[in-house]
């Protein structure tokens, strides 16, 4: 580690003193010197910033033949991010449709627990531990399927979504007796003119 911090140098300053004014202003301190006397070094002889605002540098060392070290790979990166990620939750084809079911049941809303719906919070527990499930875990489930369900939300569940309505007109049928305009007549429903 102590080789590694080695090679790193703290350059210019950037810490903007003007930022409260809406401007851009440094104050033209152009390397970082450590300031001991303020004990552990980490702010500047020169200016009195952190050394944080300071740009840093790192030198990298060159491999035999003059050439950079190589970079890791991308491969190298997704193993070693594919160690920390959790694995996938499979859901057998019962599961699926208890669930889908059971979100249905509820609106599609899972209550915090312990609130006034207790009751509510049990029931989902209960259901939870039926089918092999985490609370979490259906409670995501349900919010990315939420959407793309066969029924449709719950009314005034403020999703978002866009309302549509249907004109009295749309169920009338229209008869033309004979060639006169004037003497069309709508046959419908009457009552559903007047709401």
């Amino acid at each position: 580690m102590d080789a590694e911090r080695s090679k790193e140098q703290y350059r210019e300053c950037m810490h903007n003193h003007a930022a409260s004014l809406g401007t851009y202003a440094t104050d033209g301190c152009g390397e970082f010197m450590p300031d001991m006397a303020s004990g552990g070094g980490l702010h500047c002889a020169a200016c009195g910033c952190h050394r944080n605002f300071h740009r840093k540098y790192v030198a990298l060392e060159l491999a035999e033949g003059g050439a950079p070290p190589p970079l890791s790979s991308p491969a190298a990166s997704e193993e070693r991010a594919g160690e920390k990620r959790r694995t996938r939750t499979k859901f057998s084809a019962e599961q699926k449709e208890r669930m889908q079911q059971f979100a249905e049941k509820i609106g599609w809303r899972v209550q915090k627990k312990g609130g006034a719906t207790a009751a509510a919070g049990d029931e989902i527990a209960v259901f939870c531990r039926e089918i092999g499930v985490s609370r979490q875990v259906f409670k995501v489930w349900m919010h990315n399927h939420k959407n793309s369900s066969a029924s449709p939300p719950p009314a005034g569940g403020g999703g978002g979504g866009v309302a549509t309505s249907v004109s009295p007109l749309a169920n009338a049928t229209f008869a033309d007796d004979d060639d006169d305009d004037d003497n069309d007549n709508i046959k419908g429903n009457v009552s559903s003119l007047t709401q």
